[in-house]
């Protein structure tokens, strides 16, 4: 509520940053998060917060939050995402080792750009997902996001600063936000010194759900 799209402090007992989990709460009991984290999922890096009871079952709510999670995927051919999505480390690699928070079957099962400043080779995982480390910008990113995907959509997964990054050069042609009932206090701003409005940007659909507010935001143009 007050701006924040992750909490402060990431590290692997916070993936999301302090309080960061609960900003997907709604998320959580959805039929779509049983779909794509499985009971492989469980334990894993990036999923240690979320109660045990929530992986493996057969059903999940649906409903409001459920048909906005399904959009996420829907369509997917390929994904960008930050260096902090990918993980909590920082600076060169140390070793190959760190493979994601997700184990080794993620949820995206196509390809994936990682943009980083350290180069690394591609990381191939169960399931159809390969993760690609691209260190010349967020343009060459989307390049490359785009011939992998065939003319399927390419998804902007996070984390925030690269959402910011994309939004700034109005490379976004659609944003979905889950304005949860959190407030974090301090942390990573989605929208803080970005002129939404300069830059086209409206907003086209308002849902609010018992867990959260869903907004969708697309540039005029589309």
């Amino acid at each position: 509520m007050d701006g924040y799209s992750a909490g402060p402090n990431q590290s692997l007992d916070h993936p999301l940053g302090v309080g960061g989990t609960g900003l997907m709460e709604w998320f959580f009991p959805t039929r779509t998060f049983r779909k794509v984290h499985s009971q492989e999922s469980l334990g894993t890096a990036g999923l240690q917060n979320v109660p045990n009871r929530l992986f493996g079952e057969e059903d999940g709510a649906t409903g409001i939050d459920d048909d906005f999670a399904a959009r996420g995927f829907d369509n997917g051919g390929a994904w960008i995402i930050g260096r902090n999505m990918f993980g909590p480390i920082r600076g060169v690699w140390p070793n190959d080792d760190w493979k994601g928070w997700w184990g080794e079957n993620p949820p995206f099962h196509c390809d994936v750009f990682v943009l980083t400043h350290h180069a690394r080779a591609p990381l191939t995982m169960k399931g159809g997902t390969t993760f690609h480390f691209i260190t010349d910008g967020i343009e060459a990113a989307w390049q490359r996001a785009k011939a992998a995907a065939n003319g399927m959509d390419v998804r902007l997964g996070g984390g925030v600063a690269t959402v910011r990054a994309y939004l700034k050069v109005g490379m976004v042609d659609e944003l979905h936000l889950a304005q949860s009932p959190v407030l974090l206090g301090s942390g990573e701003s989605l929208f803080a010194g970005i002129d939404l409005l300069s830059l086209g940007y409206r907003c086209i659909e308002r849902v609010p759900s018992p867990k959260t507010t869903h907004l969708v935001l697309a540039r005029r143009d589309q």
